[in-house]
């Protein structure tokens, strides 16, 4: 969920429960999550679009998909249609994303949608009981769109 490796839900079970809880979010005007499905309709994920520094002028997506379902492109599809949304209807100027530099498909997910890479954030995040380093990643409205997938 929203920059939090930690919470990764493992299977669909765990991240029902994530997601009802983030709902909160939603009804408070503080973020919104969406469910990722596949082309069957189940559900195999989350891009989570969460607003708490949006008076600043930037906005925080976090995504994951379930074990089963990675490798098939369906969380850089949410990724980009939520950052579209949220660059040209919400009209949010930044938004940000982080990845622990471990996480070789969540950096692949993240480029591949066109977000660039700012820089390593030491020590940026607690995660269990140690800090983590996390890459930050951007994406502006008037960011190239990100190159076709051959």
């Amino acid at each position: 969920m929203p920059g939090s490796p930690a919470r990764e839900p493992t299977t669909v079970r765990h991240a029902a429960g994530e997601l009802l809880g983030e709902w909160g979010r939603a009804a408070s005007g503080a973020g919104y999550p969406f469910v990722i499905v596949d082309p069957d309709g189940r559900p195999v994920g989350t891009v989570g679009l969460w607003l708490r520094e949006l008076a600043l002028g930037r906005a925080t997506l976090g995504y994951w998909v379930v074990g089963s379902a990675r490798g098939r492109g369906a969380a850089g599809i949410a990724l980009r249609a939520v950052a579209a949304w949220a660059l040209k209807d919400l009209r949010i100027p930044r938004l940000e994303l982080y990845v622990e530099p471990w996480n070789t498909a969540s950096v692949r997910t993240a480029e591949r949608a066109g977000f660039q890479r700012e820089g390593l954030l030491r020590g940026w995040q607690e995660v269990g009981s140690e800090r983590r380093d996390m890459y930050m990643y951007s994406l502006l409205d008037g960011d190239p769109p990100p190159r076709a997938q051959a």
